[in-house]
């Protein structure tokens, strides 16, 4: 289990996670600074400064194999560090430090499996150097944007004070923050006012607040802080069974974080549907419900990301848009829908991108539920239909293939469908369903809409998506959220009750 403090500086942050590493003891938790200088060499280390320094090179070639999984919140950091950093050396000491971040939160990934790993300088905290540390505004758009880009630990401890107290913390501790030192009280306290707002609508976002503990430190007396470390343990206390709660040294065995007593045993969950059918909504709802007592994990197998193979064909792929607009997967597919003699030549352009998707969606997938722990919920924004030409699924298969053997065509055609084959049938799929003017309508209201005509294909070629050896629940979405999602909520429950069951009779 990963836990990660965040809050304002000054909070109070180390001090609790020490706290409870001291409760855990040394067999059953560890700091995130303790998996750096539990190295040869750098155990002696105990000043902070010479500790991220350590930090930068032993966590540098855990960073390097988390790069391919954290590609999309890399470049999303560095972007922003690239327009708003306060200067060059800011910016370069912001860049290191999420690569630094990043490093640790990779090696708290694989440290998990046996241990509870404390982390109060951790990667949600790099919202501290993205967010605060510039006069750049940030709004709910760009937090919810943060939440589901950064590698989440699976619990987060938000650590409050009241304004007052953090400005004279702020002014009268001896390892001051380079951003802060030197500063008057009134400009410490509007850069403090700044981190409170960002924290407080990082705890509001979907991915952040149903893992999220919030503990306030009204005062500096030994009462409060140890009611507050006693909160905090009871949060962070590994499930029993757990590896952690037995203390075992088995690197192999798997973190088992689900808050909850009982295990779920639906554990891949797919939405589908239409454009403006619902489905993000839906998925946010499901997804707040599901993480009051299960670890839940989503992913797009509509719009898959690249991996270490397809990165520079995805680097060049708009590029390939502007020469050859004519060849867009969207308009391709929409030409062949519309005239069929256009089957027979269609571009190896099409059939490459073609392929390399089907490739995608089966690494996003395999992926997703190999690395989940037991008892984790993957829930995924659209899934591969077995049927020919439908959203998502196969585009090649039902075209019509040269008769030769050799045909470049042919071979693309059936490693495509190869790849569909591999990726694991989902445990329940819901396919979300409303009427066509109902998501033209939907589609229009939205700030980032889609051209008419899209819209209407997707709405035709959405209505008869096929997923064999699966449970599907239609669900009608032109009706009242709450009716949408009791229905939904209540198809889960049964599908777990009955595999439950199943399970309990096969172990008789």
């Amino acid at each position: 289990m990963i836990v990660e403090f965040i809050g304002c500086s000054g909070a109070g942050k180390t001090t609790l996670a020490d706290a409870i590493e001291r409760i855990g003891g040394p067999r059953s938790t560890i700091s995130g600074t303790g998996l750096i200088v539990d190295h040869p060499g750098v155990r002696w280390i105990s000043d902070p400064t010479a500790v991220n320094l350590a930090a930068d090179v032993i966590s540098f070639p855990s960073f390097l194999r988390a790069l391919g999984r954290q590609k999309d919140f890399v470049t999303f950091a560095f972007d922003r560090l690239q327009r708003h950093a306060p200067s060059p050396f800011a910016r370069y000491n912001y860049m290191l430090n999420v690569v630094r971040k990043l490093g640790v939160n990779e090696m708290a990934r694989r440290a998990a499996a046996r241990k509870t790993v404390l982390i109060d300088e951790g990667v949600v905290l790099s919202a501290y150097q993205l967010f605060v540390y510039s006069d750049a505004p940030f709004g709910h758009l760009d937090l919810e944007r943060f939440a589901r880009l950064v590698p989440l630990p699976d619990r987060i401890v938000y650590v409050r004070a009241p304004i007052d107290l953090l400005v004279d913390r702020a002014m009268t501790r001896l390892d001051q923050r380079r951003e802060l030192a030197g500063r008057s009280p009134d400009e410490l306290r509007r850069s403090l006012e700044r981190a409170i707002e960002l924290f407080d609508g990082l705890a509001m976002t979907e991915p952040i607040r149903d893992r999220l503990l919030t503990v306030d430190i009204g005062d500096d007396s030994a009462r409060t802080r140890d009611a507050a470390v006693q909160e905090v343990a009871r949060f962070v206390s590994p499930p029993v069974g757990s590896p952690e709660a037995k203390g075992s040294d088995d690197p192999e065995r798997p973190a088992t974080v689900e808050p909850a007593g009982t295990r779920a045993r639906i554990g891949l969950i797919a939405f589908v549907g239409s454009e403006a059918s619902g489905k993000s909504t839906i998925l946010n709802e499901v997804g707040g419900w599901l993480g009051r007592d299960h670890v839940v994990r989503r992913i797009h197998a509509g719009k898959p990301p690249s991996t270490a193979l397809t990165y520079v064909p995805h680097v060049l792929l708009p590029a390939l848009r502007r020469l050859f607009p004519e060849q867009r997967s969207l308009r391709v597919e929409a030409r062949l829908d519309a005239d069929p003699r256009t089957r027979r030549r269609y571009s190896l352009l099409f059939a490459l991108r073609s392929v390399m998707l089907a490739y995608e969606r089966r690494a996003v997938i395999t992926r997703a539920v190999a690395r989940s722990p037991n008892g984790t919920i993957v829930l995924s924004d659209r899934y591969p239909s077995r049927t020919g030409g439908n959203p998502d699924g196969p585009q090649l298969g039902h075209l019509p293939l040269p008769p030769s053997r050799l045909s470049v065509r042919r071979v693309l055609a059936a490693l495509e469908d190869r790849l569909y084959r591999d990726i694991p049938t989902p445990d329940l799929v819901f396919h979300l369903t409303a009427p066509l003017d109902v998501t033209l309508a939907r589609n229009a209201a939205r700030a980032k809409n889609e051209p008419e005509e899209y819209v209407r294909f997707r709405h035709a070629i959405s209505a008869d998506l096929r997923f064999d050896g699966t449970i599907v629940h239609r669900i009608d979405t032109d009706r009242e959220l709450r009716d949408v999602l009791d229905e939904i909520e209540h198809a889960i429950d049964e599908a777990s009750a009955d595999a439950e069951a199943g399970a309990w009779r096969g172990s008789g």
